[in-house]
């Protein structure tokens, strides 16, 4: 018998309302028990209720009682929102006095999402777009995930497949009843063949959509140049603390220093670097050297605060800083004037930084792929660009059943049951 399961799932108290949920197949007994019910009150529809303590009779609050009938409920089960007041005793005392009926359990972190996935409320990509949203600290990360949340991809999803099942349909039907009079051979496999490159056209458009690893983790942004250019005050200057030791002892940074840090709305990591020059006084510098290059060929941005003339990539930005101690001679090709001290350009770079992280994220997409969809959409391109290439009926029928399968890794149906934990884990007790 499935546990019925209980917890609190609004924010941790104090607070000016606590909502407990009580989801499971006795969830309604445990309301008219603890409420003192002849009879459920009428579904979503907010009821004022004495919530009693039934083995001793005390008073633990008077709330507002939500229920849901299932399958028509967050979780597809029956279920019970409690809206008490969010004080830290009321809390405890509801929680206890469930605990002690012995009816239903805690629940564990992010079962009642997984319940709703296992019932067919969402699918694995809302799932997961809840969880980007519960974690999401930029505007950026922000409209990606609740764009996923709400289903958008889950949609384009169901159309893919639906489109899929009617080429699969169309094959078959060559296949099978190519000798029948409704069943014209000739030219049919070149209709599907025309279907197939427009469903793999979209799918591929979908793998140059921002990844949400890069949306969470931030854009990486790598401050290079030699030693005593002005990279750690800089670093200091865009994070808005001393997070990194400034001196005039050349080789002051030994390693990389990384710091997360929001700008426009867009998670950057920006990444203090040793002082690359030629030579070095010993090992451990020549290892700082090593780290700082490796850096700034894995960057997404690169900040270069030496000569022009050295700098490392070509799209790099490359700045004059330090310009309040001395102004760049002709012939110098700098991109922008800096100075961190006295704040000359520092407006300006932000912008610019901006500007390019918009650039890589591309903000006016709905939504961000994991590398988990991002396989499975590569999966599906490549059994898609598999049946373009052959004319034999078998061979595209096959590439399109493996299609299929991509498709149910994306929604969750089949092959994501080793990555279950792993995302249901990273919710709160009461999601």
């Amino acid at each position: 018998m499935i546990d019925t399961i209980f917890s609190l799932s609004s924010g941790r108290p104090p607070a000016g309302i606590a909502i407990i949920r009580i989801s499971g197949p006795q969830a309604f007994e445990i309301h008219t028990r603890f409420c003192r019910l002849n009879a459920l009150p009428a579904v979503r529809r907010a009821k004022l209720v004495s919530v009693v303590d039934p083995a001793s009779g005390h008073l633990l609050d008077r709330a507002l009682a939500l229920i849901f009938a299932g399958p028509h409920s967050v979780t597809g089960e029956d279920m019970v929102e409690w809206h008490c007041h969010g004080g830290h005793a009321v809390v405890q005392a509801v929680l206890h006095a469930l605990r002690n009926d012995g009816v239903a359990r805690d629940a564990e972190a992010g079962e009642f999402t997984r319940r709703a996935f296992e019932n067919g409320r969402i699918d694995l990509n809302e799932a997961e777009g809840l969880a980007d949203l519960l974690a999401a600290e930029t505007e950026t990360q922000r409209r990606a995930a609740l764009a996923m949340a709400d289903g958008h991809f889950s949609r384009r999803i169901g159309g893919w497949r639906s489109a899929l099942l009617e080429l699969s349909a169309q094959v078959e039907a060559v296949l099978d009843f190519s000798d029948e009079d409704d069943v014209a051979e000739e030219g049919a496999l070149g209709t599907i063949a025309s279907g197939i490159e427009a469903l793999a056209q979209e799918a591929r458009a979908h793998l140059a959509l921002p990844s949400a690893e890069r949306l969470r983790d931030g854009i990486r942004t790598v401050i290079a140049g030699p030693p005593n250019a002005g990279k750690s005050t800089l670093l200091n200057a865009l994070v808005g603390r001393e997070a990194a030791i400034v001196s005039d002892i050349a080789g002051t940074t030994r390693d990389r220093i990384e710091v997360p840090v929001s700008m426009g709305g867009i998670s950057f990591l920006l990444t203090d670097t040793a002082g690359l020059r030629d030579g070095g006084t010993d090992s451990i510098e020549a290892i700082g050297m090593d780290r700082a290059r490796s850096a700034v060929e894995q960057a997404d941005i690169v900040l270069w605060l030496g000569l022009p003339r050295e700098c490392p990539r070509i799209d790099a930005v490359r700045i004059a800083a330090q310009c309040d101690r001395q102004r760049p001679g002709r012939g110098e090709d700098y991109d922008l004037l800096l100075s961190a001290v006295t704040g000359e350009g520092m407006a300006e770079l932000i912008d610019r930084l901006v500007a390019m992280a918009e650039d890589i994220v591309q903000p006016e997409a709905e939504y961000a792929l994991h590398q988990r969809q991002r396989d499975a959409v590569g999966v599906l391109c490549e059994a898609l660009d598999a049946a373009l290439t052959t004319a034999d009926g078998l061979l595209v029928a096959e590439n399109l059943r493996i299609a299929r399968g991509a498709m149910d890794r994306l929604t969750g149906r089949a092959g994501v049951e080793d990555m279950l934990d792993s995302l249901f884990g990273r919710f709160c007790i009461g999601k």
